[in-house]
């Protein structure tokens, strides 16, 4: 969600350096923007001795201010400490209440809240900077797309990708449900099947799955994230979860069909570019439960997942045959 507003500040200011400091290695979804540099955060930021050194490290940088997106206990130690060497610091606000507000009335009763990158942009502003208005595609890293065509070959017939997890058990199908979507697609002529996924359980789990079917194939320990995006960028579409993978489509322009279960899209957490036609939920009258996803259910039922097989195979079929053109 961060990508598009950072390329619009990269355009806008191509004279200045923004350095981007997270704690994944995401390099890849900044290819291209020269004056971008990723920074991974590698200390342990669960004790103060390393929040101590990265606020060194980030110091050493001589920045002329910080931008925080994030505000939680973490950034406010840090910032706290960039303070003291009269480093400022412009705050993104906290929209807690609202989420909280949200969850009490309900998706049918409640306000949706601004999108992510929308508050993001709305902080840079406070801080003087105006991002330019710039698509959100991240530019084709021709390496990684070669090594993509070495791996799996050249695309012949119909590629799709399926992402069945999510980090939250709220925001994901049950395992029997995807298997049998999976065993669907992997049926069809003419139809290459591949898993996204990540983690040592959903790794090993991705690979039996892929035994299971010839034309099946698990991307997990194949390619990089910069391959993964140029995959992403050759299928025809990709069926995920409330996940990360649908911000990872939208950013190579992926036709997808993303699933919400106990979250709503009304949170301002959706992918940019998605509309109705690309989203699949019930109407459950006590979503969102959560601002970004739970293990547990207050009814411990999780109604919210009665998805058919059948019925997410009919809906993902329509839009992977339709004309949709995304203005991303």
């Amino acid at each position: 969600m961060l990508t598009p507003v950072v390329a619009g500040l990269s355009k806008a200011y191509p004279d200045d350096r923004f350095i981007v400091v997270a704690l994944k290695p995401l390099s890849a979804l900044f290819y291209g923007l020269g004056n971008v540099e990723y920074c991974e955060v590698k200390e342990d930021v669960k004790h103060l001795s390393g929040l101590w050194n990265l606020s060194k490290q980030l110091a050493a940088y001589k920045p002329a201010m910080v931008l925080d997106l994030q505000d939680d206990l973490r950034t406010r130690v840090v910032r706290f400490m960039l303070r003291r060497q009269r480093v400022p610091a412009v705050v993104i606000r906290s929209v807690k209440r609202e989420q909280r507000a949200l969850m009490r009335s309900g998706h049918s009763l409640g306000l949706p809240l601004k999108p992510e990158a929308e508050r993001y942009s709305e902080t840079m502003l406070e801080g003087g900077l105006q991002p330019a208005e710039v698509p959100s595609l991240i530019s084709v890293n021709h390496e990684a797309a070669a090594r993509v065509e070495q791996v799996f070959g050249k695309k012949q017939g119909r590629w799709i990708g399926i992402a069945p997890f999510a980090k939250y058990q709220s925001n994901m199908l049950p395992y029997k449900t995807m298997k049998e979507v999976i065993a669907y697609f992997a049926e069809q002529p003419d139809t290459r099947v591949f898993l996204f996924g990540a983690g040592r359980v959903e790794t090993e789990m991705l690979r039996q799955w892929s035994s299971l079917w010839p034309n099946v194939e698990s991307v997990t320990n194949h390619l990089a994230l910069d391959g993964e995006l140029e995959l992403m960028r050759k299928i025809d579409g990709l069926l995920c979860m409330d996940s990360a993978n649908q911000h990872l489509a939208a950013l190579v322009g992926c036709k997808m069909l993303s699933i919400w279960c106990g979250t709503h899209p009304m949170m301002g957490f959706a992918a940019k570019g998605l509309n109705a036609a690309d989203i699949l939920s019930l109407p459950v009258s006590c979503r969102p439960c959560s601002v970004h996803g739970t293990n547990s259910c207050k009814y411990r039922n999780f109604a919210c997942k009665a998805l058919t097989s059948e019925m997410i195979a009919e809906r993902f079929e329509k839009l992977l045959h339709s004309e949709i053109q995304y203005e991303i």
